[in-house]
């Protein structure tokens, strides 16, 4: 039976076709405080400089295993010890309004996925977005689509650094993989951002700060592998970081 497990996992993340087709990224690059946000950032893994963010909110119209939806969620600029490449990004929290994405990646890849509320609407050239959970508003990002990026950097085509638990006494562990991205089309996005806060999503805590520079991404997704263990995580660090990852 857990050979089965293990060989459907890899299945669903090994290389082959496209997971997410013409997925939407609405994210802004922001500037962090680092005495704030080091906290939520797991060991050996430390800031990149300078302290940066990347905020988001997605919509996937296609994906292989038949969901629709919408996502927000927060990464953080990060370096390790002995990375080769500049940065790669960790997510300290994230939201979804499906349950088959949230058990996907949580269980598969990492992502502190957890249920709320999203909408993500475009037409015209304008682009509005929100996100909320239990009736607290938490993310806003509205603006006004500006001109196409020729070499665009990549959203989620780069170094990825996650968390993955379980129950048990099994240690947590920092878990590395790269999404594959075909990049459709990016445009800047002339964008004002809002963040708000709540006692079970405490976002204010992050010592998320101004806007830099805001694109829209449209790009198809595909897997390079099963995330690989690589290093175990303080389960003191989990428990001090449950009010943003937990349900």
């Amino acid at each position: 039976m857990f050979d089965a497990q293990l060989r459907a996992l890899y299945e669903m993340v090994a290389p082959g076709s496209p997971l997410y087709l013409d997925a939407h990224y609405l994210v802004a690059d922001v500037d962090l405080d680092p005495r704030r946000a080091q906290r939520f950032v797991p060991f050996p893994l430390r800031l990149a400089s300078p302290p940066t963010a990347s905020v988001f909110t997605a919509f996937f119209p296609h994906t292989s295993f038949g969901s629709v939806y919408r996502e927000a969620g927060v990464f953080l600029h990060v370096r390790g010890f002995g990375m080769r490449a500049p940065t790669a990004v960790f997510s300290p929290w994230m939201i979804v309004d499906d349950d088959v994405a949230l058990i996907a990646g949580r269980e598969l890849l990492g992502y502190p996925k957890k249920l709320g509320e999203i909408s993500f609407d475009l037409a015209n050239g304008e682009v509005h977005a929100v996100a909320s959970r239990r009736e607290a508003p938490l993310l806003e990002l509205k603006g006004t689509l500006g001109e196409r990026i020729a070499s665009p950097p990549p959203m989620l085509g780069r170094p990825h650094r996650n968390v993955r638990s379980s129950l048990g006494l099994a240690l947590p562990k920092l878990v590395a993989f790269t999404p594959r991205e075909e990049i459709l089309e990016v445009r800047r996005v002339e964008l004002t951002l809002g963040v708000g806060s709540s006692a079970r999503d405490p976002l204010g805590e992050l010592g998320l700060g101004a806007v830099r520079s805001a694109r829209l991404h449209r790009v198809n997704l595909s897997a390079s592998g099963p995330p690989l263990p690589i290093a175990p995580i303080s389960p003191l660090w989990l428990a001090r970081n449950t009010l943003l990852r937990a349900h």
